[in-house]
């Protein structure tokens, strides 16, 4: 009995070992590279009285990816967005026409860091990589900078951190397919939070703009031209905000976009 224990234990070590220490230079060819990406979204927006609108935005994205022969993943992604555009909400929430600079989706600017290891379930086919990300997210919403009182606009952030998966598939040398989900959360470090959104004059009930996002991805890289990468993906982000919003005060619910990208593998 004791030998049989033995001889499963050896052979679960060797799969471990084997599922663990794959030779991942195949994914290499697509995961070590950098890009920059421009993207759309069209996003929905939602008050405490539940009242709905919308808003759409443009954006780029710079991304450094890396999957070293050990097996550690890490990708560096910094996205900022270019034109947005929503109603007139009136002069709490901005918008087109209401002479205000910013609108109600808060995330115009992010700097998040991801790292992983990468698991190959079927040799230089199949990889999985479980991860957790940390960065910065800029909360630039039009009704978080008036009631911080026009501060400097670098105090008005979420420290963003998550944890998610990406599974690879490799198709061919030339093409990969992935898909993508993170479950990450938005604390809110901006001076409105303080005491100014508390305000019953303002916004008739309490309202911190913390929230946590789970984003859905699926997308494709193609190695076209020695070097040359092209990417293309469809996201999904869905919000939800950790207290009580005001009637007053619109929010993003959920936001559905796409992403091409240019790049280099090295």
């Amino acid at each position: 009995m004791v030998s049989m224990y033995k001889k499963y234990l050896f052979v679960g070590l060797n799969f471990f070992i084997g599922f663990s220490l794959a030779n991942n230079s195949l994914f290499q060819q697509f995961e070590n590279e950098y890009n920059i990406g421009y993207g759309y979204q069209h996003g929905s927006l939602i008050n405490g009285s539940y009242d709905t609108s919308n808003f759409d935005a443009q954006s780029i994205n710079i991304e450094i990816e890396r999957l070293f022969d050990a097996g550690v993943w890490l990708d560096g992604n910094f996205n900022m967005v270019t034109n947005y555009d929503q109603p007139n909400l009136g002069p709490l929430n901005g918008g087109n026409g209401s002479n205000v600079p910013f609108g109600q989706d808060p995330f115009l600017f992010s700097l998040t860091f991801k790292v992983g290891y990468a698991f190959q379930v079927v040799n230089q086919s199949l990889q999985l990589i479980p991860y957790a990300m940390a960065g910065r997210t800029v909360n630039w919403a039009n009704s978080t900078v008036l009631a911080s009182n026009g501060e400097n606009l670098a105090n008005q952030y979420f420290y963003t951190g998550g944890v998610g998966g990406r599974l690879n598939y490799r198709l061919n040398s030339t093409i990969m397919l992935y898909m993508d989900e993170l479950y990450s959360y938005n604390w809110d470090n901006s001076g409105a939070i303080k005491s100014v959104q508390s305000s019953s004059n303002l916004y008739g009930k309490s309202y911190a703009a913390t929230n946590y996002t789970i984003t859905s991805t699926l997308g494709a890289k193609f190695n076209l031209y020695r070097n040359f990468q092209v990417g293309v993906n469809g996201f999904w982000n869905n919000y939800q905000p950790q207290s009580n919003i005001s009637g007053l005060i619109y929010v993003p619910t959920n936001t559905f976009g796409t992403m091409v990208s240019l790049g280099l593998t090295y």
